[in-house]
Formats: C-alpha cells, sequence, structure tokens
C-alpha cells in the first residue's frame, strides 16, 4: 500500500524536533527572510543546519519555505541564503514566486515544491510548473482528495494536500482582507487573520458575527482516501502552534496511517480526542470529500477555542532511579495528573506526588519557567512532552463535519 509522508510545521528548532521524534516524515520551516509567517521565530543558517543534521539522523527531510513573492532588490539579496541553504543539507524549498523558481535552478540544484500560495488547483497548473522544473505541487485548500489524486496522474508531478490546521476563508494565496483592515500585506508575510474577526453587515450600530472565519481542518478520519488516491505527502499546518500542537498533530495521522497500513482499523473516536485535547476551533473536513459550504464556517469567536489539555513541559533529563527534570511551562501542583506523551507507548501516567525543586526539597506549588524533580519513570526520555487535563467545557457543533 501506498505510504503518505506526514509532514509537520516546525516553527523553531525544539518544535522541528519534537515533530521528527514523535513521527514525521518531513519537517517544513522557514528562515529568517523570504517567507510568509515574518512573525515565526524562524531559523538562522546555523539552525536550519542543526536541524537538518537531527532530521536526517532520524530519517526524515527538512523543507525550506520561500514562498514570498520577492521584488527584484529582494531576489538580489537570494543568491548567498541559497548557498547556505545548500551547504546546510536542505531537502527541498517550497517556493509560489516564478522569478525565485528560476534562480534557485540556476544557483541550486535542490528540488522545489510549490507553494499553495501559487494556487495551483488544476491537472493544466501542475503540467506547466513541471514544464517549470517543480517537483511536487502543494495543492491550495480548494482541492478535494480524488481532484488531487486525478491531478497527480495527469500530470506526473508529485502532490501534497493539506490534512490538518486553519483554513483560510479565500482563495489560498489570493486573500487581501489583511491589507485593507489592517494595512499589513497577507501576501509578504504580515497577515493578522482579520478573517478571524467580527464584522457587521449594513447599518453602522447593528449585530456584529464573525462571517469569514473558517473551521479548522480535520482529515484524519480520511486517512483510507489519502492512502488509495497515493497522495505523497500530507500537510499539517501550524508553524506558529505550540509543541504539543505539533507533536499531538503528528503522533495521530502517523499512527492513523500506519495502523491502516498494518491492515488494521484505527480507532476514530481515539484519534478525535487527541486533537480535541488540543486548542482549536469546531472541526470541518473542508473541501477533502465535498466542497466546503456555509457549514464551515465557524462563528463561535476567538475566545470560544476548545481543548481538554494543557502544556506542562517538557523532559530536561531522566536519570535512571532517580528523578526525571522537568522544565515546566505551566503551573504545576503534587498530586496533579500528567501525562507523558510517547510516540509508541500512548499515554504514560507520572507521578507527581513528590514534586521537588533542584535542591530536593519538597513543593507545594511550583511556577511556570522553572525546573522541577519528578519521580523517575523508566519510558522517560529527553524531550518527551508533559501534559495536563483542564476543566474547559467542550463543545461540538452541531454541523461539524467529520
Amino acid at each position: 500500500m501506498f505510504r503518505p509522508e506526514i509532514l509537520a510545521p516546525a516553527g523553531n528548532l525544539f518544535k522541528l524536533k519534537t515533530a521528527v521524534r514523535y513521527g514525521a516524515d518531513a519537517v517544513y520551516i522557514a528562515g529568517k527572510r523570504f517567507g510568509l509567517r515574518s512573525a515565526a521565530e524562524n531559523f538562522t543558517l546555523g539552525e536550519i543546519a542543526e536541524g537538518c543534521r537531527f532530521a536526517h539522523a532520524h530519517n526524515a527531510f527538512v523543507y525550506v519555505v520561500l514562498n514570498g513573492f520577492l521584488f527584484d532588490e529582494e531576489l538580489a539579496d537570494l543568491p548567498p541564503f541559497l548557498s547556505g541553504l545548500k551547504e546546510a543539507g536542505v531537502d527541498a524549498l517550497i517556493v509560489s514566486d516564478l522569478g525565485v523558481v528560476t534562480t534557485v535552478q540556476r544557483l541550486v540544484d535542490i528540488p522545489i515544491h510549490l507553494s499553495t500560495q501559487a494556487s495551483a488547483l488544476s491537472s493544466h497548473a501542475a503540467h506547466f510548473w513541471k514544464s517549470c522544473g517543480v517537483k511536487r505541487i502543494v495543492l491550495g485548500r480548494e482541492v478535494s482528495i480524488a481532484e488531487a489524486a486525478a491531478i497527480k496522474v495527469n500530470s506526473g508531478v508529485e502532490v501534497e494536500v493539506f490534512a490538518h490546521g486553519a483554513m483560510c476563508s479565500a482563495y489560498s494565496g489570493n486573500c487581501t482582507i489583511s491589507n485593507f483592515t489592517a494595512g499589513r500585506d497577507s501576501n509578504r508575510g504580515g497577515c493578522v487573520q482579520s478573517c478571524r474577526f467580527r464584522y457587521r453587515l449594513g447599518e453602522q450600530g447593528g449585530p456584529s458575527a464573525h462571517l469569514f472565519s473558517s473551521k479548522d481542518l480535520r482529515g484524519v478520519s480520511h486517512m483510507d482516501r489519502f492512502i488509495q488516491g497515493e497522495i505523497n505527502s500530507l500537510k499539517i499546518e501550524g508553524r506558529m502552534k505550540s509543541a504539543l500542537y505539533v507533536a499531538a498533530t503528528v503522533r495521530t495521522y502517523s499512527k492513523a496511517r500506519d495502523a491502516l497500513l498494518a491492515g488494521q482499523k484505527p480507532s476514530v473516536d481515539a484519534l478525535f480526542a487527541e486533537l480535541d485535547a488540543m486548542s482549536h476551533r469546531d472541526y470541518s473536513s473542508a473541501n477533502l470529500v465535498r466542497k466546503a459550504d456555509q457549514t464551515s464556517i465557524y462563528s463561535h469567536g476567538e475566545n470560544e477555542k476548545t481543548k481538554t489539555h494543557d502544556l506542562v513541559g517538557h523532559v530536561l533529563e531522566a536519570r535512571k532511579d532517580c528523578h526525571v527534570a522537568v522544565f515546566l511551562k505551566n503551573p504545576l501542583k503534587p498530586g496533579e495528573p500528567v501525562e507523558m506523551l510517547t510516540r509508541y507507548q500512548g499515554n504514560i501516567c507520572l507521578d507527581t506526588t513528590s514534586l521537588r525543586d533542584l535542591s530536593g526539597t519538597t513543593l507545594e506549588r511550583a511556577n511556570p519557567n522553572r525546573v522541577v524533580l519528578l519521580s523517575w519513570h523508566p519510558l522517560a526520555e529527553k524531550d518527551l512532552l508533559l501534559r495536563k487535563g483542564n476543566d474547559a467545557p467542550i463543545h461540538h457543533d452541531p454541523a461539524l463535519s467529520a
């Protein structure tokens, strides 16, 4: 059976390593320039090289996003950066600008993937970009799984499809709402997600509503379709999202794929429960099976995102028969139920009754951004993530399409 690649976002080096540890076959990252997520931390050339070494040591690939539309003066600055990427060992570049495509081809022999910003939606477009030397098309979010499979067959080019994460309400790569509402160019890295704002129809003073805000995409229940359609890569959106989001989504999607490839039927409820653990809007299948309609609009507002768990922190050290040292990102009290996320053994409960500082003093409460010691567990490993449940109510939209 065909094995789709699980492609994960990585906003910094720690998230890159997290994605690979939890099962990503590839990650996509960006340098300090030439990409469309200027608010993300992004990578220096040194960090890109380190990320490539780590990924390659774990049989994973690194793709660098160069999906900005560049002016002449910016293109003049691109060659030395491309040389640095080549030296770092980058596996592919994600490009949207034809000028960048030709510059890359002239200077380095790194494979080119066409960004979704280029809005390729058809076999004819795929044929054109293939003739330009593009190896893979990151198809627009408007394309269904069946359409993506047909584009691959008709064009002979690899196809990548968005499988999970936030959705644009406009056609991919063609939104200018942010330009007019905030003076920030969404096609040059400045999107402020104006589609998430409340707007009024008609006379000023009338009721406002979320008219353009889309539900989040969740395609894990269609993993069998991705496999049957021989979709090359399943893209998880979210370079600005947390390490917990990266770990949970990567692990869930790889688990679903691997189960099907092994002839097993994964529990959809269990997969959904893992994805519900993270902060998210209501989920939708968007355009994966049928065209999105009004039921894909998220009308609850940003303050009504739901999740069942919060990040506790990550393991700094696991000293056998001694302790597990954890760097906290949220407060922790003795006895609170804490789960350690592993790739293959599931979620492991850790003993927090003995919560100590580095001197061994027992704590009644530990605040964020400090190191604490927990009782040792044989499955604990450096950089594994810990989470705990919260009491936030979970609502599910009756119009949600799974």
